[in-house]
């Protein structure tokens, strides 16, 4: 007689359409509540109008300001914090000059959050009006009025023409800075002002204890150039004292003031 070791006890609603079919009707309807619920809660949070505001990380700029240009108020109860509302926030505060990024998030759930990333000077220059102005290293010029929290950056005579910056320059002063704090951080010392000739175009460092200029030249073979200045000053300086120029324009040699030539490698 064969024995069956497996068993199966079969469930009538098995065998019941209808019952089939009423199960499967109750899955459908928690399904749509389910739906149902999650819709009306995204509604609910869209329509909870902003009750707190927070900005991080200005400066230059007042908290009033960003407000006016996100056209917030601090008590804003007319419109929600919707995905929407604060990207039309985001693309508002951006369009400012002195803004380089900024984040608008939600801060709760009826609040909020704008970071700002402002520009910060790169360079100084003297300005028509007789006051120093910034510039950062895109070429916006910064005010010294609301810029003047910065710290110490190089300041250049010569890039401004009374309406605009002189983007070339500008970029030839950024080659020469970066390549200066690749070499050595020693020589960012020398570059706290430096003037540039318009009609030359020749460059001029000059010393923060104003003694010495150094003759810099056009902006070419600025590596060549910063390294002989780098080995002048590693071997050279101290022995020299404080002479009037360091004329590195030439390419074998370095000129000391007015004393004869003072040989060096060219690397």
């Amino acid at each position: 007689m064969p024995l069956n070791i497996f068993s199966h006890k079969e469930d009538p609603s098995d065998l019941n359409p209808e019952a089939r079919a009423g199960a499967i009707s109750q899955l459908i309807v928690v399904g749509l509540v389910v739906i149902a619920v999650l819709i009306l809660a995204i509604r609910w949070k869209s329509t909870q109008h902003v009750q707190s505001i927070v900005i991080e990380g200005v400066k230059a700029l007042r908290h009033e300001e960003i407000l006016a240009i996100a056209s917030l108020t601090m008590a804003d109860t007319t419109q929600s914090a919707s995905s929407k509302r604060l990207a039309v926030i985001r693309d508002r505060i951006i369009k400012h000059p002195y803004v380089k990024s900024v984040i608008v998030e939600s801060n709760g759930i009826k609040g909020i959050k704008i970071t700002i990333c402002e520009k910060q000077p790169y360079i100084a220059f003297p300005s028509s009006m007789g006051s120093i102005d910034y510039v950062d290293s895109t070429g916006t010029v910064l005010p010294y009025e609301k810029f003047s929290h910065s710290s110490d950056v190089p300041i250049i005579h010569g890039i401004y023409d009374g309406s605009r910056i002189n983007r070339t320059m500008l970029s030839s002063i950024k080659a020469i800075i970066e390549t200066a704090k690749l070499k050595d951080m020693g020589l960012q010392e020398l570059l706290s002002e430096i003037d540039i000739n318009k009609q030359t175009n020749e460059y001029t460092f000059i010393t923060t204890d104003g003694e010495t200029q150094i003759k810099f030249g056009s902006p070419e073979n600025i590596e060549r150039k910063l390294e002989k200045l780098r080995l002048y000053m590693l071997h050279s300086a101290t022995k020299q004292g404080h002479p009037t120029y360091v004329d590195i324009r030439w390419k074998n040699q370095i000129v000391i003031g007015k004393q004869p030539l003072l040989a060096s490698k060219d690397s």
